[in-house]
C-alpha cells in the first residue's frame, strides 16, 4: 500500500471480511445455542444445575461475537471520519453485517 487510496481499499477489504465472518459466527453460535437447547431437553445433560450452566454459556458466544463486531464498526466509525478528513471517504456500505442498508447506511 503505498497511497491513501491503496490504504482506504484495503481497509474497505478488511471491514467487509470482518462483517461477513462475524456475521457467520454469531449464525453459528445462535445454532449452537438451539443444539445445545434440544440436547438438554432430551435429557443428555441429567443434573439440572448442570444443564443450566451449559445453556448459560452456550449463550454467551453470541454475545462475544456481537461484542467484536461492536468493536469492529467503533473502529470502522474512526477510520471513515480519518479517511474523510483526508479527502478519500468511500461511498456507503450497501450491506452492513450481511443485512441490506437498502440505500441508507449514510455516516
Amino acid at each position: 500500500m503505498k497511497t491513501m487510496e491503496e490504504v482506504v481499499a484495503a481497509g474497505v477489504a478488511a471491514q467487509a471480511s470482518i462483517d461477513k465472518h462475524l456475521t457467520l459466527a454469531r449464525k453459528a453460535a445462535e445454532k449452537l445455542a438451539k443444539v445445545t437447547a434440544r440436547g438438554v431437553e432430551l435429557g443428555m445433560v441429567p443434573k439440572a444445575i448442570k444443564a443450566k450452566a451449559l445453556m448459560a454459556e452456550a449463550h454467551v458466544i453470541p454475545g462475544l461475537i456481537a461484542s467484536a463486531a461492536f468493536a469492529a464498526a467503533e473502529l470502522h466509525a474512526k477510520q471513515t471520519i480519518i479517511c474523510q478528513e483526508n479527502g478519500v471517504d468511500t461511498p456507503a456500505p450497501a450491506s452492513i453485517g450481511g443485512v441490506s442498508t437498502m440505500g441508507g447506511g449514510g455516516r
